[in-house]
């Protein structure tokens, strides 16, 4: 006795799957082809050049600011003064 081809079984569908695949033509890809134009030029320069030396603007340095420091004989603060801290 043959055992019969079952479409609900796993190994079936994957068969039939399968045959249905073979059937179908892949589908046609067609990829897009773009056309570029050569670039126009203006044409080739032949320039000469003729200057003997080049001058250039120097960079503005803003003056640094001094500061003022203010120098004691004695430090404002003593060892064992209290400091008032809020928290």
């Amino acid at each position: 006795m043959q055992r019969r081809k079952d479409d609900l079984t796993f190994e079936g569908a994957w068969k039939n799957q399968i045959e249905e695949e073979k059937k179908e033509s892949p589908p046609e890809e067609k990829k897009e082809v773009k056309v570029h134009e050569a670039p126009a030029f203006r044409g080739q320069r032949d320039v000469v050049e003729k200057r003997s030396e080049i001058r250039m603007s120097k960079k503005q340095q803003p003056a640094p600011e001094k500061k003022h420091v203010e120098v004691v004989s004695q430090p404002s603060s003593k060892e064992g003064d209290d400091f008032d801290v809020e928290w």
